[in-house]
């Protein structure tokens, strides 16, 4: 990362204290070449990677004495294969936030946003952080990615570290239509740490989107164990917002909907049971591997109708250097009963039980 401007005793206008400033340029590209399986036959082509989203972003920090530090992020997501923004269009889809820092009081940040829920299991019990592929990251259609228009707090109390969040939803005439409210609390311990966490969202129409889940990680020498569980329960009728800009209850955070299904109006709440385990192992300095299995149990998926979605991959990653390296990814998924034909299911492949993909990607650092 090469650092664009780096401040040193800069006058702090009216007040003659200095503080040390410094913006940061960076980013990431991941690109393979992937196979994919499809409903109309395999597909070939340039793709994003399996684990991480490209990106390019600015970050800053400010030191404004007494341990307090004004500090903000932005970042934008494109694809390397068309040049094209990703997540919606948005400039700064990725997320786009300012906030204060305190060493003893903790950290507050406004703006666009990770979700709680995913920022819970992602970066803390997933062993890729969340992937990029929707063979690697469905879960993230039950809970949410990104949330416009947020308010996170985190600190950590020892052992303990505590984040809670609530995303405004913005509405004309209400103050709970499309919003989020998350908290998380989490254990840290020698070679591992295990957390809760807990989520309401409601769509325009009072619909509720209620979320709960548990994780925990341990490290023994080269392995990393990962666990984590998501309960999400869908009131019949939640509707989200198409992503576009227009404002819209619960728009861009790519939560799946659950009102018409492909068996009728939905008549009663929906119910995803999840349990995602993974490992991590590195032998060596060059070499890192993955692996992972998901299952999810629908319950509801249309009246009187259940389902499963469970997949499984694994990547074998090589490190050329610092900054780059190059890794294969194989993922399988399979669906099972009301989940094939499921257009509010997290994993759905046109009308397929089963589905494969492949890619090799280079990733690097910037």
């Amino acid at each position: 990362m090469k650092k664009l401007i780096t401040g040193a005793g800069l006058a702090l206008i009216c007040c003659g204290a200095y503080a040390q400033s410094s913006v940061t340029l960076y980013g990431l590209i991941d690109e393979s070449v992937r196979v994919q399986t499809s409903a109309s036959g395999d597909v070939v082509g340039l793709n994003e990677g399996a684990i991480n989203g490209t990106r390019w972003g600015l970050k800053g920090s400010e030191d404004l004495g007494n341990g307090t530090h004004a500090i903000f992020q932005v970042e934008s997501g494109y694809n390397v294969g068309t040049g094209k923004f990703d997540q919606q269009g948005q400039l700064f889809g990725r997320f786009a936030w300012v906030g204060l820092q305190n060493d003893s009081y903790g950290t507050l940040k406004l703006g666009r946003q990770y979700g709680g829920i995913y920022s819970f299991y992602a970066s803390n019990f997933d062993p890729i952080g969340g992937g990029n592929v929707n063979a690697v990251d469905w879960t993230l259609f039950l809970t949410g990615i990104r949330f416009d228009n947020t308010a996170e707090y985190s600190n950590k109390f020892g052992p303990v570290a505590l984040t809670v969040q609530h995303s405004f939803g913005g509405q004309p005439g209400s103050t709970s239509a499309g919003s989020t409210t998350t908290a998380s609390v989490i254990y840290n311990f020698t070679g591992g740490k295990v957390g809760l966490a807990g989520a309401e969202s409601k769509d325009g129409g009072g619909h509720k989107l209620l979320i709960g889940s548990l994780g925990g990680t341990y490290t023994w020498g080269p392995v990393g164990l990962y666990l984590y569980g998501i309960d999400a329960r869908r009131d019949a009728g939640f509707s989200v917002a198409p992503n576009t800009a227009t404002n819209g209850p619960l728009e861009n955070t790519s939560i799946v909907s659950n009102a018409t299904t492909a068996f009728g109006a939905q008549t009663a709440a929906r119910d995803d049971v999840l349990v995602h385990a993974g490992v991590s192992y590195q032998p060596a300095a060059q070499w890192r591997f993955y692996a992972a299995y998901a299952y999810d149990h629908a319950n509801n998926v249309g009246p009187g109708k259940n389902g499963t979605v469970q997949s499984v991959y694994g990547i074998a990653d090589y490190i050329l250097s610092k900054r780059t390296d190059v890794y294969l990814e194989v993922d399988h998924s399979h669906l099972v009963a009301a989940s094939i034909n499921d257009p509010n299911g997290p994993l759905t492949f046109g009308g397929k039980a089963n589905n494969f993909g492949a890619g090799l990607s280079l990733r690097t650092l910037f």
